[in-house]
């Protein structure tokens, strides 16, 4: 009975060594690319019979590595959310749009399936309304300039360096700016497509570029 324990101990000692090893010996390299993509945005809080708005995001990524499974993401997007009322009748639709900031930390569970999660801030760059009631400056500042949230989903990245992402954007800070006790936070589902350009020195022996 000691015996096998102890081989099977040895065993299991000398898989991890050789997994180490593997993971030492493997170039890691930072890339960079772009995405793009649709949000499925909404509100959440105290306000009742809002829709979701298909709207869109797209910017700048760079993956650093940490370990072979361990990766970081920071991202530059332009992220055009909000949210549908029905207001006297008449569907209000609600645009806010911000310049966003992720830092994504990108587990992988094999080569190519990543879990994500990470903190956003972002700054309000526009808000327009379709029924127009308030001038833009005063709608604009019925809305907070500032706001964090936290993303949770997964990605799937293929070898040429394309990538598919999937989260959901969990908003932390009340985005009312208006004198009341309300409280609304953004609800965003995120659905995105981009590219990770190879570097000169991770680049297969064999390609011609």
């Amino acid at each position: 009975m000691m015996k096998n324990i102890f081989l099977t101990a040895s065993l299991l000692l000398i898989i991890v060594n050789s997994i180490n090893a593997q993971d030492e010996d493997e170039a890691l390299y930072t890339r960079a690319g772009f995405k793009f993509g649709l949000n499925y945005a909404n509100i959440s809080g105290d306000v009742k019979d809002t829709d979701a708005r298909m709207r869109m995001h797209l910017g700048a990524v760079i993956e650093f590595p940490v370990t072979r499974r361990f990766f970081v993401q920071a991202e530059v997007l332009y992220s055009a959310q909000g949210y549908k009322i029905e207001e006297s009748g008449v569907e209000n639709k609600i645009s806010l749009n911000y310049l966003m900031l992720p830092v994504i930390t990108k587990f992988y569970l094999t080569d190519k399936f990543s879990l994500e999660t990470g903190p956003q801030l972002a700054t309000l760059a526009n808000a327009t309304e379709s029924k127009e009631e308030d001038s833009s400056n005063e709608f604009f500042d019925s809305f907070s300039d500032f706001d964090f949230s936290w993303s949770f989903g997964g990605g799937y990245k293929l070898e040429s360096g394309l990538f598919f992402q999937a989260r959901y954007n969990l908003g932390l800070t009340n985005i009312n700016n208006l004198d009341t006790t309300d409280s609304f936070k953004h609800s965003v589902a995120q659905f995105s497509i981009g590219y990770l350009f190879k570097t000169k020195n991770n680049r297969r022996q064999n390609d011609n570029f």
